[in-house]
This record gives C-alpha cells, sequence and structure tokens, in this order.
C-alpha cells in the first residue's frame, strides 16, 4: 500500500477504472469525486488547474482517494497548507469527503493522511464538509488516535439529507407514462406546511391550466440541450445578476454535457421533468454514485414563482427517487445557507471543516494555535485556512503555543 499523487489532468484509463471501482465501494459515497464526475472537468482549464488527487494503492485497486490543492496561505508566510476548498471543488462540489475503501477504511484513510508527507505535500490539511456522524467519521476517530494526528473542528453545519425510510411506500416509474397529480414526501411537515403546499399545487395547476404530471427523461440525451435554456431563461442566464447559467459558458455547457453522458450511460442519472397544463415548470439532474443519488442541476419557471415550482419540484425529486429506486439515500447537496431549500427535506446531517496535522512541528503548532488564534480573532482574513494567520501576525500566532 501506497501513496501517489496524480494531476487531474494526467488520469489514465487504467487509473480512471480503479477509481470508479473505488467510488462504487466507498464507505462514505461522494459523487463529487465520482471519475464521471471529475475527469471530465480536465478541459475547464484555470478552473481545475490546481486540483490534484492523492490516491492510496494496493496493486491495481484504489483504496482511498482524495482531490486537493496546495496553497501558501498568504504572501511572505513560510507556511503552506493542503486544502479540499481549491477553486473547482469550492464552486462545484459540496461535499469533499474522501472516498475511502468499505472494509479498509482505517488503514486506507491512515495511508491517505499519512501520505501527505510521503509525496511532498505539507502535513497541514484542512478536509471541508466532512461528515460528524456515521462510519468515516468513526475511522477518522480511530486514525487520529493511533497515529498521534492533531484534530481540529473549525466550524460546523448541518444540511439536508433523507433516507430511504423518508418514502416508505413504492413510487411507480414515470419513464413510459407520466404520473399524473405526482406523490410528494412531507410527512416530516407541519399540519400548516402540508395545508400550505397543497394550496399551492391547487394553485399551479388553475394557473397553468392542468394538473401536475411528473416526467421521467433519463434516458433522452436530448433534455440536456432543453434543460441548459430553460435554466438560461431564468435569473441564472443574467450575468448582471450574478447568473451563471450553462448557456453562458461553453466550457461548463460541454463539461455538463460530458458528465451527464457519463452518468446515463450507467443508469446512474435521473432527469425529471415537472409539467403542469403541459408547460414546464421545474427541470432536475440527481447523479448516483455508490447507491446514493445526490442533486445535481435543477431550474424551475420564474413565471410561477408565487407558487414555489421549485419546492414542488424538489419533492417530487425527493419522493421519486427515494420511491423508485433502490437507493438508501437522498443527498440533495444544498449548501445549508439555503435555508428555504434546506427545510423542504425530513433530515440534516452535521459537516464539520476539519484542520487536521499528520505529522511535524509547524503543522503540530498550526493546530494547537488554531483555537487561541481564533478566539483572539487572529487570521481572519487567511486565505483558504481562515484559522492560520498572515503577514506580521504569525510571530504572535506562534507565540501563543511557545
Amino acid at each position: 500500500m501506497h501513496a501517489r499523487l496524480v494531476p487531474l489532468p494526467r488520469v489514465t484509463a487504467a487509473d480512471a477504472r480503479a477509481w470508479r471501482r473505488l467510488a462504487d465501494a466507498a464507505l462514505e459515497p461522494n459523487v463529487y469525486l465520482d471519475p464521471r464526475f471529475l475527469v471530465p472537468a480536465r478541459h475547464r482549464g484555470r478552473d481545475v488547474a490546481d486540483v490534484r488527487l492523492l490516491v492510496v494503492e494496493e496493486g491495481d485497486e484504489w483504496l482511498a482517494l482524495l482531490a486537493l490543492t496546495t496553497t501558501t496561505v498568504a504572501p511572505g508566510v513560510p507556511l503552506r497548507a493542503v486544502t479540499t476548498g481549491g477553486t473547482f471543488m469550492t464552486t462545484h462540489s459540496d461535499r469533499h469527503h474522501p472516498l475511502v475503501r468499505a472494509g479498509r477504511e482505517v488503514e486506507a484513510l491512515g495511508a491517505l493522511l499519512g501520505g501527505l508527507r510521503e509525496v511532498g505535500l505539507p502535513g497541514l490539511v484542512q478536509l471541508q464538509h466532512f461528515p460528524l456522524d456515521g462510519p468515516l467519521a468513526d475511522a477518522l476517530r480511530q486514525v487520529a488516535a493511533r497515529g498521534g494526528m492533531l484534530v481540529h473542528e473549525r466550524r460546523r453545519t448541518e444540511s439536508a439529507y433523507a433516507r430511504r425510510s423518508a418514502v416508505p411506500e413504492r413510487v411507480p416509474c414515470a419513464a413510459d407514462a407520466p404520473l399524473v397529480d405526482p406523490p410528494l414526501a412531507a410527512d416530516h411537515m407541519g399540519a400548516g406546511r402540508r395545508k400550505d403546499l397543497r394550496r399551492r399545487v391547487r394553485g399551479l395547476a388553475r394557473d397553468a391550466g392542468g394538473p401536475l404530471e411528473l416526467h421521467d427523461v433519463s434516458d433522452d440525451p436530448a433534455v440536456d440541450a432543453e434543460f441548459a435554456a430553460f435554466q438560461a431563461a431564468g435569473w441564472k442566464g443574467d450575468a448582471a445578476r450574478g447568473g451563471a447559467a450553462l448557456g453562458l459558458d461553453p466550457v461548463a455547457y460541454r463539461w455538463f454535457r460530458d458528465v451527464v453522458a457519463g452518468f446515463r450511460r450507467d443508469g446512474d442519472v435521473t432527469v425529471l421533468r415537472l409539467t403542469a397544463g403541459g408547460e414546464t415548470v421545474y427541470l432536475s439532474y440527481a447523479l448516483r454514485s455508490g447507491g446514493t443519488y445526490f442533486g445535481f442541476l435543477d431550474a424551475y419557471a420564474e413565471r410561477f414563482a408565487k407558487f414555489s415550482p421549485g419546492a414542488l419540484g424538489r419533492l417530487a425529486e425527493l419522493t421519486y427517487v427515494l420511491g423508485s429506486t433502490d437507493a438508501p439515500a437522498f443527498d440533495p447537496a444544498f449548501d445549508p445557507r439555503y435555508v428555504a431549500g434546506t427545510q423542504l427535506y425530513p433530515e440534516r446531517r452535521g459537516q464539520a471543516d476539519l484542520l487536521v496535522s499528520t505529522r511535524g512541528l509547524v503543522s503540530r503548532t498550526a493546530v494547537l494555535a488554531a483555537p487561541v488564534a481564533a478566539r483572539f480573532g487572529i487570521g481572519a482574513r487567511a486565505v483558504g485556512l481562515p484559522l492560520v494567520p498572515v503577514g506580521g501576525e504569525l510571530a504572535e500566532w506562534l507565540a501563543l503555543v511557545a
């Protein structure tokens, strides 16, 4: 078992096959580290120029993988660190935790973190969006205890999540015929919210001139161009309003098409069109990796905004994905700052940004000093690692644990 550093553009066909086997067998699935998601990003130029893969392999098999970026903490500061939050990952990935093979998790995760120095990277790493519970969190605790690593929790958040139990009844497949008045899993909501949901469904059907219908168009490649146009018709198509629709960027659109094509070939994409009165009011893409479904992209018709077609569509997606497949869970991959979207889902899952020292005096000092630095407000302007100080603060910060 050894560690290897692979720049994203240099991933070979053999690498991609081993990577895919790891993604399928991951202890904690992560679609954002699936090769079908990341390999097509090689064409995105500067967005991915800093993305490298730290891989633990044994023979022809990959046992662990982490996408990372090496960063200088600040100009003039002789301290380098590794972060999972580079340019591409921060913008396009809401889950950063590593892929670790189930059944080998403790040794593989230990080799992954220990492998940072083995391949010439700093021993200080920031793991963003790391799950606080579950088998991967348990593995990290064991690795830290056995290896003498130091771990500091920088920030904690809760993100939307849904296990299969959220949709106890089966939902008919909508690939051959649409589901009229599709079911919306809302048992986790209070009576008032359920009543408001029914009111919005009735209002949308009334104004659109017909009932809601859910269409499964996963196998139709033509829907990809339809989605790009539908997305661009809303505020996301207006760059002046901060929109970043696929239609505004040919490179991003190519990446989107390549990602979806890869998942579609394997039957691992669910594309849903929600219509009312025959008019599209919502389109969404969900991708499956390691058995779990993850939300990818969606868009809604803004002219029906008063009826919340985005909320109705997301509930329809949740209900359909968990009710018509064998997926154990659906992760909408929302940033928790999107409060309204998060509230639609029945569960929450804790995540944290962790600062980990794998070895080395400077790295250990950084982790030991982090809680003290945070209390004194030191390092708030640092790039990538907000708890690491910049400029003239370095000496003071290091002195805090001297």
